[in-house]
């Protein structure tokens, strides 16, 4: 009988539901996460935690598993920004996996940023600035507006639209803020659309599964940058969407990346120019590629990339669309302040299109609790799936949805 082989999942985030279909498939898992309560760990056949974004804790975490006698035959991120602590575990065991020094220039904005340049990857012109006088001198040679970025934070933590330079100090002060690094990264302000791509690259070909519509909270939460969620299919046109492969695909390339997944956040600015923001060597974010791509186009590229891992035979069905439905994930913003009343989430499972409702938090927020302004990407206390025959159709079912949840706070 053939043995089981084991897939270790360094880091979930918040994508545990993910974990029943790799077992369905006849792997074991074992997970490394910080996330003990997200749904779904339980499947995992062993569980460990430990801060998976600490490279140093996540390989500890690694070895404690292989000394207790749980062998395994391949790592990933499981929609989490561990790159870097992949590597190093599969650095140290020997597995697939890339480098830790590409990971290391695909996780650092500023290293990431000088190889696009390098490699003539289409991209936001860029300065590094190691203190408050060199982002002034950054911004002055890029021309206002800027935006600074720390160096090796996600979910939009830190980044901040600067418009004049009477904004730069606070600015830099709260992008400064939240990791205590002096140095940040002063990029161009380009205005469009913005988009994720997600492929898996097998012997350094990009094979896209997924491009999405990004929807930001733009007016209401300048100068930050909170995402509401993503629609697919894309409405960008199919040659404007063959672009955004190939530039995703050179991104990767420049980086050393020849397999493994990428995620890319590309913007099409106003001019109908691509340019890539970024690219990781991760899974998109919560339930992305897992769950939310596959009601899309019916792709599936987790289940290639841990045969990938564990050096199976990829079964390339799993990486090609077979439909175009849409799909729209949506997170929920109610006004900051004092919960008073929360509404209508029990019975948005009855609406046409429903596929799912999850509180970011655990345990879900209650009357009683703050609701705190929004800075960032992980803002919203909540989120949902909606499905549709269409795009226009999802929209539709997301708009129903929406207007049926309703959380009413109170100033505090």
């Amino acid at each position: 009988m053939k043995k089981k082989k084991t897939i270790l999942f360094c880091g979930n985030g918040m994508s545990g539901e993910a974990i029943r279909p790799i077992k369905e498939m006849g792997y074991k898992v074992l997970l490394i996460t910080e996330f003990l309560d997200d749904r779904g760990v339980e499947d995992a056949d062993v569980l460990i935690e430990a801060d998976t974004k600490n490279p140093e804790k996540a390989l500890e975490a690694s070895i404690e598993l292989s000394n207790a006698g749980h062998h395994f035959d391949g790592v990933l991120s499981l929609c989490w920004d561990t790159p870097i602590s992949v590597s190093l575990i599969a650095e140290h065991f020997n597995l697939f996996g890339i480098s830790s020094l590409i990971a290391k220039h695909s996780t650092y904005k500023s290293l990431r940023s000088a190889i696009f340049h390098k490699y003539n990857v289409p991209a936001p012109r860029f300065k590094l600035a190691k203190n408050l006088a060199e982002v002034f001198c950054a911004a002055e040679e890029i021309g206002f507006p800027v935006v600074l970025k720390p160096l090796n934070l996600s979910s939009s933590k830190g980044v901040i639209l600067v418009k004049n330079e009477k904004e730069l100090s606070s600015a830099y002060e709260y992008s400064t803020s939240f990791n205590k690094d002096p140095q940040v990264v002063v990029d161009e302000y380009l205005i469009g659309t913005e988009h994720s791509t997600e492929g898996l690259m097998i012997d350094g070909k990009l094979f896209l599964t997924a491009i999405s519509d990004r929807e930001f909270k733009y007016k209401e939460c300048e100068p930050f940058f909170v995402e509401i969620g993503d629609i697919m299919p894309t409405s960008l046109p199919q040659k404007t969407a063959e672009e955004m492969r190939i530039v995703t695909e050179k991104a990767a390339l420049s980086l050393g990346i020849t397999n493994g997944v990428v995620k890319g956040d590309i913007i099409c600015s106003n001019d109908n120019t691509i340019r890539i923001l970024e690219l990781t060597p991760r899974l998109g974010g919560p339930r992305f590629g897992t769950e939310m791509v596959p009601l899309s186009n019916g792709t599936n590229i987790l289940k290639a990339a841990v045969q990938q891992a564990v050096q199976d035979p990829i079964n390339m069905d799993f990486l090609k669309a077979k439909y175009a439905k849409g799909m729209v994930n949506r997170s929920i913003f109610p006004k900051p302040g004092i919960i008073k009343k929360i509404e209508g989430v029990e019975s948005i499972s009855k609406h046409p299109g429903y596929y799912d409702f999850k509180w970011w938090f655990n345990p879900p927020l209650k009357k009683g609790d703050r609701v705190n302004e929004y800075c960032n990407s992980c803002g919203g206390v909540a989120y949902f799936i909606a499905t549709g025959s269409s795009r226009d159709e999802a929209l539709k079912h997301a708009k129903d949805i929406e207007n049926s949840i309703k959380i009413t706070t109170i100033k505090s």
